[in-house]
């Protein structure tokens, strides 16, 4: 149903978060195999560990693409930066299994990092400084939603930076995790909003499509039953200003579906509320059965409510005398405070006023 604002990249951030939480979960075991000498387990789960940091920043990437909406010439620059870095990884660790270019394991279990490990970490901090930068220059050409997008993937960039620089210098300690972590939170924050953002303009659509007759465009029956509901309320507090009721109701519609069909009886719906709308001008109006409808007269309305009725009916005798097919009856109740305890009370006799008129058009 969701017809207005999408939040973009919902997929594929959801697969980012699972490569990042099998990054982690590969990470938090390598201390473990560490600590207790596993060589072999060590070997394997670091090299895991490679493949899962070379998916995440891969899923990242693309990410990157759909949350920001980015154009080609900007989806080619991110595209080429990360698969240089996803193929390095990749290329570079498979390598290793072979021969040892990213890292070493000794028999008594001293992990040692080898020089391409360190060319890797570079040109990791390079890709994210040259995205963080070019995010923080796009985000001043940018306003609102997508302004924060931007500088959500500037900050993270940032974290990664520090936790990788971090890295090279301490390459026993889980520098690169923590700073994914920090990253991860510092995205989700902007992109918890979007989602937020997202779910209240659906919501507000979705409550858009109760309220409003989708044929005619006047308000439904579900509306009329809140403000129903809402006068009510105030009838039986007292609390309720004056106010008046118009019922109208069309001449001969199911003949109208009967001979011609419905699709011309559905204009003739249309061109109805169409009619009543031009005369009762910002008056909350309510389609509440198939060819019925309710008008609420209140404050200046209420006070030129005989005129307005007045001016309608006028037009509705020119619509019979020119064999115009728009021949509407209306009639008018008051609200009447000592009388009243109801809105239906108000509502019944309008609708008697209204058939009195529907004879009297007949009659002509």
């Amino acid at each position: 149903m969701r017809t207005g604002k999408k939040f973009r990249g919902e997929k594929i951030y959801f697969f980012f978060l699972l490569s990042a939480i099998l990054f982690h979960i590969v990470d938090s075991f390598w201390g473990y195999f560490y600590t207790s000498k596993q060589v072999i387990a060590l070997k394997i789960d670091t090299t895991f560990y490679m493949f899962a940091m070379a998916t995440s920043i891969l899923f990242w990437a693309y990410f990157v693409l759909r949350y920001l909406g980015l154009n080609k010439k900007e989806k080619r620059l991110i595209l080429i930066l990360n698969f240089a870095v996803f193929g390095f990884q990749i290329v570079t660790t498979i390598i290793n299994i072979f021969y040892p270019i990213l890292f070493s394991i000794s028999e008594d279990c001293t992990f040692k990092v080898e020089k391409v490990r360190y060319a890797n970490l570079s040109l990791q901090i390079l890709i994210f400084l040259i995205v963080s930068v070019y995010m923080f220059l796009s985000a001043k050409k940018q306003s609102g939603s997508d302004k924060r997008r931007h500088y959500s993937i500037a900050l993270f960039g940032i974290f990664m930076i520090v936790a990788i620089t971090l890295q090279v210098f301490f390459p026993l300690l889980p520098m690169y995790s923590l700073g994914y972590l920090l990253g991860i939170c510092a995205l989700h924050a902007f992109v918890f909003r979007d989602l937020l953002e997202v779910k209240e303009e659906d919501l507000s659509e979705a409550k858009h499509q109760v309220l409003i007759d989708p044929l005619t465009g006047v308000y439904s029956k579900h509306a009329y039953i809140d403000i129903e509901e809402e006068i009510e309320k105030k009838i039986d507090t007292n609390s309720m200003n004056d106010f008046a009721m118009v019922v109208f109701d069309l001449n001969n519609l199911k003949e109208t579906n009967d001979t011609y069909g419905h699709e011309v009886g559905d204009n003739y719906l249309i061109d109805s509320a169409k009619l009543i709308g031009e005369y009762f001008k910002d008056v909350p109006i309510y389609r509440i059965g198939g060819d019925e409808f309710v008008a609420i007269l209140q404050d200046k309305d209420y006070e030129n409510k005989e005129m307005l009725v007045k001016s309608f009916n006028k037009k509705i005798d020119e619509n019979v005398e020119n064999n115009n097919r728009v021949i509407v009856s209306c009639g008018l109740a008051n609200y009447e405070r000592n009388r009243d305890t109801t809105i239906i009370k108000v509502f019944t006799r309008a609708d008697r006023n209204m058939y009195a008129r529907k004879q009297q058009l007949k009659s002509h």
